[in-house]
């Protein structure tokens, strides 16, 4: 077991002991136990998978962030983070067809890639949500 935090500037998300982690860092998909090399990574916009001490599996959204891994303890700070049971999927799906609309007539560079960005956490919290219902 090893200490997990899952952060956000509003709140802690989640505060307790992982037997395992799986998670999407911007180099590629990674997982960790207790005991690993220290490390530091910035993560991508993705599912971040919990399975607790009790064996249960717990989903997270995570909208970017870093993690650290040192002395058996893992936090990982994030913007935006959501558990799965937290999805709006209303607000989502919302979300998803009007940035997809404005994406159409977008030609600057950085309001474009906002939008992308918009796009990839609203595909996220939809596919999470699809898991929750499971």
């Amino acid at each position: 077991m090893f200490k997990l935090r899952i952060i956000t500037p509003e709140k802690i998300l989640f505060d307790g002991q992982a037997h395992f982690v799986e998670f999407k860092t911007v180099e590629g998909a990674m997982g960790t136990f207790q005991d690993r090399i220290p490390l530091i990574t910035a993560l991508s916009i993705s599912q971040f998978e919990v399975e607790d001490e009790n064996g249960n599996r717990k989903i997270f959204a995570i909208h970017g962030g870093i993690e650290e891994f040192f002395n058996n303890t893992l936090t990982v700070l994030s913007d935006a983070a959501e558990r799965a049971e937290d999805i709006d999927v209303n607000r989502a799906k919302k979300a998803l067809d009007k940035a997809n609309t404005d994406i159409e007539s977008v030609e600057d560079v950085v309001k474009r890639r906002e939008l992308e960005l918009k796009i990839q956490k609203a595909l996220l919290r939809l596919k999470i949500s699809q898991k929750r219902e499971r």
